[in-house]
């Protein structure tokens, strides 16, 4: 598996080129777009090392984790709330050249990212420091055209949201 067209993307969008001594090395994820259908809303986190770019919770599939397992620890890790949803109801899978900014490594990175419904009701715009030390928080899904969300979600997040029907 090789990314579209040997390019490689940072979180940003920006176009990054690997030199001769750069690592590029193959990586599994799996992202949670997770909706609550009841206020229209979607969870968001960022990294401390890019807080001004929101993306979907989720991050690597370590060895011998299935997605369910690797979508519970990443939200954990990334959101910090209990993890009361419902489904997979979809999913969207793309491979894509990454340039992981904060460890200076280029990734083949397969990507497959998972709608969820949420069960709870939820608190639009209240963010709060996640376990990572990043941050969380629900965004309406009107909102999400006018964030700088991870190039690579937001490939995803229409794709996924198109099928987006009340359980």
């Amino acid at each position: 598996m090789s990314p579209q067209s040997g390019i490689f993307y940072d979180r940003r969008g920006n176009v990054v080129t690997p030199d001769a001594q750069s690592i590029i090395k193959p990586r599994r994820g799996v992202f949670a777009l997770a909706v609550a259908i009841s206020d229209a809303a979607v969870m968001l986190s960022a990294e401390a090392c890019a807080p001004e770019v929101p993306e979907l919770p989720g991050g690597g599939i370590e060895e011998g984790e299935t997605l369910d397992e690797a979508t519970k620890r990443e939200w954990a890790e990334e959101v910090g709330i209990v993890f009361n949803v419902e489904g997979p109801f979809r999913q969207f899978q793309q491979v894509r050249g990454f340039y992981a900014d904060d460890r200076n490594e280029f990734w083949i990175y397969d990507q497959t990212f998972r709608l969820y419904h949420f069960l709870d009701r939820v608190q639009i715009g209240e963010k709060w420091r996640n376990p990572e030390g990043g941050t969380a928080g629900w965004e309406t899904i009107a909102s999400l055209p006018g964030l700088s969300i991870n190039r690579a979600h937001w490939c995803a997040i229409p794709a996924l949201l198109s099928s987006l029907t009340p359980p």
